[in-house]
């Protein structure tokens, strides 16, 4: 009795601190296919954008706050580093402004399809990479616009931004073109300097003062720029480049390829690490200082590094994984595949538990995996063995 007692006791003192404990991940039906997720620097919830025009909240805890509609396919989404903005794009140029709770300010229209959008650090202004790239101010009203100049390089399809990043600071932005411009701007709209890729920019980014500009495209290099302009450190990769991302310091840029390599350089100096996943690189994250690394495949797997090149862990989403945003401190990591949208803490390998159909209804109860309900289960199943072997 003695034996049972303490086991009860045990079981008594353990179930509060596990049914308050955190899941490994949250996944939850956002209706169709999720196009690009946005995730806040504390990691506190994401926002994914949706080919139907749904716009959804999901918070780290795994509730949906709320679901919002576009008035098309939502292609781009951002949230701002302060003032509790959320940004969405969408294909037919819609320009939408929304408070943390899922409240419109305002929806203004650009020409040609929303393929990108960056917030200033104060959140007081969003760069637009359209057919032009705009620059709204949180009111809503357009500061300057910039069309894509023709260049070097000529084409009979008529060239267009196709990726946009803002400093921290507020201070510089950065566009690529289709026909190769990599522009590098002041919040004035004023050219600095412009660079040239041989082929289309699909991605730039920017470190958060502004040192350091990454700019990836389809000629198989990567460029590196400082904030003079110049000429740039250029490294070919062998692959045509998909995406890339910059660690907030500007002391790490992670390339994802087509035909599966996921590579980590040193700006400006080295290649640090290579992983070859054996499937098309769609999306990459890294954190502020380059803790994590992450990536979204083809062949539908959100993985992790380290920044030496280490495999934290890998997911099975079973669909392509389109876009991932990890929180400045790497500690959440957003991701969209298909029609679902995930968080995870990266801290805790994700274990798939059994999972129950939720149909398309956004705002259903989330996929839980790991956390309290696991603890129980395994618990429950040793008391049992203790018990029977009285």
């Amino acid at each position: 009795m003695k034996r049972t007692a303490l086991i009860i006791a045990l079981i008594i003192a353990l179930v509060p601190a596990a049914t308050g404990a955190e899941a490994s991940f949250y996944g939850v039906p956002t209706g169709s296919i999720v196009n690009d997720v946005a995730i806040t620097a504390d990691g506190r919830y994401l926002v994914a954008g949706t080919e139907g025009g749904n716009i959804v909240c999901l918070q780290r805890d795994g509730t949906v706050p709320w679901n919002v509609s576009a008035p098309g396919a939502v292609t781009a989404v951002a949230v701002a580093d302060a003032g509790g903005y959320v940004a969405a794009g969408t294909g037919r140029g819609d320009v939408l402004l929304f408070d943390g709770s899922g409240g419109r300010y305002w929806t203004k229209s650009v020409a040609g399809p929303v393929r990108d959008l960056a917030f200033a650090g104060d959140g007081q202004s969003l760069a637009v990479a359209g057919d032009r790239v705009v620059l709204f101010n949180n009111l809503g009203n357009e500061d300057w616009d910039r069309a894509v100049q023709p260049g070097a390089r000529s084409s009979s399809t008529k060239p267009y931004f196709t990726s946009v990043a803002f400093t921290s600071d507020g201070k510089y932005i950065v566009t690529g073109t289709s026909n190769g411009a990599i522009l590098f701007m002041n919040r004035q709209g004023n050219l600095i300097w412009e660079g040239l890729a041989r082929g289309a920019v699909t991605a730039v980014d920017v470190s958060r003062d502004g040192s350091v500009v990454a700019a990836g495209s389809r000629d198989r290099a990567l460029q590196i720029y400082g904030r003079p302009g110049g000429v740039p450190w250029a490294m070919p990769t062998g692959a045509p480049i998909l995406t890339i991302a910059l660690s907030g310091d500007g002391r790490f840029v992670v390339v994802g390829k087509e035909g599966g390599d996921v590579e980590c350089y040193r700006p400006s100096d080295a290649l640090l690490w290579t992983n070859r996943t054996g499937s098309d690189i769609l999306t990459v994250g890294i954190s502020r200082r380059g803790e994590a690394v992450a990536a979204g495949t083809a062949n539908g797997t959100v993985r992790l590094w380290s920044n030496t090149g280490d495999a934290r862990w890998s997911f099975d989403a079973g669909t392509p994984v389109g876009a991932v945003a990890l929180s400045d401190g790497g500690d959440y990591l957003a991701a969209g595949a298909g029609e679902r949208a995930f968080i995870f803490k990266t801290a805790d390998v994700p274990v798939t538990a059994a999972t129950e159909e939720t149909g398309d209804d956004a705002t259903a109860e989330p996929t839980r995996a790991g956390g309290a309900s696991v603890f129980l289960g395994l618990l429950a199943v040793a008391v049992a063995g203790l018990l029977l072997r009285r």
